[in-house]
């Protein structure tokens, strides 16, 4: 799964209503590591395919994740300076998300525990960014916070 920082904005989508799992919910581009590919390679092949985010570059990973359907989700963080124009594929996603930093590291979050496991919710701009796709977003605005100081009343 790619959590691409584009300048100052994170890239996320909304997945398309057909979808047999998550339709309509909001997450990074992701899938599935096809034979012959690590981790960094499905999560650039991925977002090319989603979004067509290409010439991006890998700047690290997150904690892996298991999902409540038992997938290990491994976040590679991307980063390009600019946005790029997007292509997002239909089949797969119904919008495209870019949500400020500085937003996001406004927002208050909350969290519920669901099956067992800690689930966290970011609403923003009238949307609910929760699950796997909430708990990555909330240790990625740590590790941020963590390496610029709690930056959400400043510039980045």
């Amino acid at each position: 799964m790619a959590v691409p920082l584009l300048g100052e904005v994170l890239l996320l989508t909304r997945r398309s209503p057909h979808l047999p799992t998550h339709a309509g919910q909001v997450s990074f581009p992701g899938g599935v590591v096809e034979p012959g590919e690590d981790p960094v390679a499905a999560a650039l092949r991925e977002a090319a395919e989603e979004v067509g985010l290409e010439g991006v570059e890998p700047l690290g990973f997150l904690s892996p994740t298991l999902s409540p359907q038992g997938f290990l989700v491994q976040p590679v963080v991307v980063f390009r300076p600019d946005l790029p124009p997007l292509a997002p594929n239909p089949h797969e996603v119904a919008e495209v998300l870019l949500a400020p930093l500085l937003e996001l590291l406004r927002v208050e979050p909350w969290s519920e525990v669901r099956l067992g496991r800690q689930v966290w919710h970011f609403p923003w701009r009238g949307v609910d960014i929760w699950g796997v796709t909430g708990n990555i977003l909330k240790e990625f605005l740590e590790v941020w916070r963590g390496a610029h100081g709690d930056s959400a009343g400043g510039s980045l």
